[in-house]
């Protein structure tokens, strides 16, 4: 039988010609008995012509097949379109499905993790290491749909399709358990004193509405200023099928009508604006971002992810004032309450408070005066 181990692998792979053309993979099994028998079932598809073509599919038509039919449709499609272009990178674009089996993704993990970025640029930029949240996403998050799709509505019903099985729980790099940042009034009022009045405004509303960075850029017509119930319309979600109409504060509504009116008497299609000669201009991701960083710095708050810690804020608020976590879920756009459970740390905080004031704790004994009996 055509099966053989490679040095420094466990799995046994095949590798047969029929009629001319040549068929490798992986079996994905430890066994040679059983690795046999999936070769000899292997030879029996491609004899009967039951064998798809899927396991024989190059990597750079899989993902070019995906992206047609799933990847440019999802509300992250910048990013799938950027995470397919490395995993091209790391496994070649000519690498078969079939040869794709746990030590080839192990590897390319590997060879990802050692890789670096920049932040800034010029000669002083430093370079970082990538964090395994960013590597789970570029190799696992992004390859493990593909096959997924090769399997379910790329093979012929009932047909062999020659793809390995992997087990990404095992490959899945450890992540650090997400943590809620909550800001104490003086942060917050010297954060928000530190900005001008535009990006003030941006601020407050992602330390109120807990919005993510991107979603300060939604469109003008996704506000309604309507005096007695102004709201902010959002879609959420990868798919952004998830529609989210967001009460606004009274106040809130007030400053973003006049940001309105002078966006659109200038032709843009967004609130945050900067003066381009007489007229206005729309202001840059990195600019809003870059002016909300200097007003944290000169606030003299620290730590990461200042700005994604606004989110964290506003949704420990909500469930601190409402003692609900279907509140958190609806204000921030989660899926699922489970997401919301992260902020449940402001129940426990205040539970056990309530705990330190009761008024019916009594003064215990000891234990050297119970040991004693007295």
């Amino acid at each position: 039988m055509s099966v053989y181990k490679p040095k420094q692998s466990r799995i046994w792979q095949y590798d047969f010609v029929v009629a001319g053309k040549r068929y490798v993979g992986s079996t994905g099994v430890l066994n040679r008995r059983t690795a046999e028998e999936y070769e000899r079932r292997m030879r029996q598809e491609v004899a009967t012509g039951k064998l798809g073509a899927i396991g024989q599919m190059s990597l750079d038509d899989a993902t070019g097949r995906y992206w047609e039919e799933k990847g440019r449709h999802r509300g992250d499609a910048v990013d799938v379109e950027r995470r397919i272009e490395i995993l091209l990178q790391l496994l070649g674009p000519q690498t078969r499905l079939s040869a794709i089996d746990q030590a080839v993704v192990a590897a390319a993990i590997e060879r990802r993790r050692t890789m670096t970025f920049k932040k800034g640029k010029g000669a002083k930029a430093k370079d970082y290491a990538l964090s395994n949240s960013t590597v789970n996403r570029d190799i696992i998050e992004t390859l493990r749909p593909i096959l997924k799709r090769a399997r379910t509505h790329w093979s012929t019903r009932g047909a062999l399709h020659g793809l390995p099985e992997i087990d990404w729980r095992d490959l899945r790099l450890s992540e650090p358990r997400a943590q809620s940042r909550v800001y104490s009034q003086t942060e917050k009022a010297a954060w928000l004193a530190a900005c001008d009045a535009d990006v003030r405004l941006a601020l407050d509303m992602m330390l109120t509405y807990g919005l993510r960075y991107g979603e300060l850029f939604f469109p003008l017509d996704a506000l309604n200023l309507d005096v007695r119930e102004p709201t902010l319309t959002l879609q959420k979600g990868r798919k952004r099928d998830v529609i989210l109409h967001l009460p606004l504060r009274r106040d809130h509504a007030k400053a973003l009508t006049e940001l309105v009116t002078k966006a659109r008497a200038a032709g843009v299609d967004q609130v945050w604006c900067v003066k381009a000669g007489r007229s206005l201009a729309p202001m840059t991701y990195g600019t809003l971002e870059h002016r909300i960083s200097k007003a944290a710095n000169a606030a003299k708050i620290s730590g990461g992810r200042r700005i994604h810690g606004a989110r964290h804020h506003a949704g420990s608020m909500i469930l601190k004032k409402t003692k609900n976590l279907k509140a958190v879920q609806g204000l921030l756009g989660h899926a699922r309450v489970s997401s919301s459970e992260r902020y449940a740390h402001v129940l426990t905080d205040e539970l056990r408070a309530a705990l330190d004031d009761d008024d019916d704790q009594q003064d215990l004994p000891s234990d050297a005066n119970t040991a004693a009996g007295k």
